[in-house]
């Protein structure tokens, strides 16, 4: 008995290196890392006492410092860690709460929390019930006026901290109507403002949105016109009218009803000059309005013409030159001449000269004998596309240069 006594000091030591050396072999196959976590965490807030809301923080999120596995750490997902506030025992005002982090996986520790305490505003939670105002930031059009604006729900609930509930004066659906010439109909974010008009941000509304629906109408003694331009002259010859943007394209005139009413729908510019144009044409021109037809937002319209070249088609030949050949040789192309496709607007196309589009083919470099190359073409009007060449492909036969007698 004496001596099984004798080696328990013997046995725990035993016990101890075998545990160290357990320890060292594990942490050598799984070594530990100690790092911030890579997501800031949102703070939670739990166990908030009855009828009190918390309206602000000192702060939203937390980084976190952890000392893990790198297993672990390969594993952690943003869900595997909580930071959360405790409320409890708390009451209206300002208090500071401990930061705490939970962690689903025992073999993380949390280091360090960055910070490790917010201060937290509590009040009483409170609600109020309000009628919801429709501002209209501009009006309609001249000739049409809005009328008392529509809106449902006509009343709202606000909930939120009694501070802030307390400095609500108005709920406003906002809107605009500018251009309208018809009733609108919007679906508006509603926004609760203080006495000077401020957004007070942290209470919410019940619904949060309000359908407005504004009737438009237009007035006694207003029309609306469509405009159609009248154009003078031709344009230069292989040019066309692309395209005609007038600004605005409808207007609104003002007159008797028995003077309107002889208005078929629209009114035309006064002549517009684009004889030989070659470019763009941009004027601001007057209404031919009828006697007693008054135009009152503008004095005229904007037309801008857009004056296009017709685009065609060309063939020519052209003789096809050697580039690049070396000093003592001589070369011989097969054919010695090729078809130049283009295409292009009509009035380029129809004043090319023969130094405007160059043939040639590079033979830098090439010994004596017989070589397949592709032609270059040089074409100095940029407009000018080059569809294709026939053929597309010449040989080029390069000789020794016979020395002159």
């Amino acid at each position: 008995m004496r001596a099984l006594l004798g080696q328990i000091p013997s046995f725990f030591i035993a016990l101890a290196l075998a545990v160290a050396l357990w320890a060292i072999a594990t942490n050598e196959e799984n070594p530990s890392r100690e790092a911030f976590f890579s997501d800031p965490l949102a703070v939670e807030i739990v166990n908030r006492p009855e009828g009190l809301i918390v309206y602000e923080k000192s702060a939203e999120t937390v980084r976190v410092k952890l000392r893990a596995p790198l297993a672990s750490w390969d594993q952690m997902q943003p869900q595997s860690l909580r930071a959360i506030v405790d409320l409890k025992g708390t009451g209206i005002g300002e208090t500071r709460g401990e930061v705490k982090v939970q962690v689903a996986d025992p073999r993380v520790a949390v280091v360090a929390v960055e910070p490790p305490a917010i201060l937290v505003r509590i009040d009483q939670l409170k609600s109020r019930g309000m009628a919801v105002e429709t501002e209209l930031l501009d009006a309609p059009p001249t000739g049409y006026v809005s009328k008392l604006p529509l809106t449902n729900p006509a009343r709202v609930v606000l909930n939120g901290p009694a501070r802030l509930i307390d400095q609500v004066e108005r709920v406003e659906a906002a809107l605009s109507v500018r251009g309208a010439r018809s009733s609108v109909t919007q679906e508006i974010s509603l926004t609760a403002r203080d006495a000077r008009g401020n957004a007070i941000r942290g209470v919410a509304l019940e619904p949060a949105f309000a359908t407005v629906i504004v009737p438009i109408e237009q007035r006694v003694g207003y029309k609306d016109v469509s405009i159609r331009t009248i154009l003078k002259g031709a344009v230069a010859a292989g040019y066309w009218i692309s395209n005609i943007v007038v600004a605005p394209s409808t207007a609104t005139v003002v007159g008797s009803a028995d003077v309107l009413a002889r208005i078929p729908g629209f009114v035309e510019t006064f002549p517009i000059d684009v004889n030989a144009a070659t470019s763009d044409v941009v004027k601001t021109v007057p209404l031919a309005l009828p006697e007693g037809v008054a135009l009152p937002d503008t004095d005229g319209v904007t037309v801008q013409i857009a004056i296009t070249p017709i685009l065609g088609g060309q063939t020519i030949r052209r003789v096809v030159a050697a580039q690049g050949l070396r000093s003592g040789l001589s070369a011989r192309v097969s054919p010695d001449s090729v078809e130049v496709i283009l295409s292009g607007p009509l009035p380029v196309l129809a004043t090319l000269t023969p130094q405007d589009v160059q043939v040639s083919v590079d033979v830098t470099g090439l010994a004596s004998g017989t070589h397949s190359i592709k032609p270059r073409v040089a074409i100095v009007p940029a407009l000018l596309k080059v569809q294709n060449l026939v053929p597309d492909t010449v040989l080029v036969n390069i000789v020794e240069a016979t020395p002159s007698k």
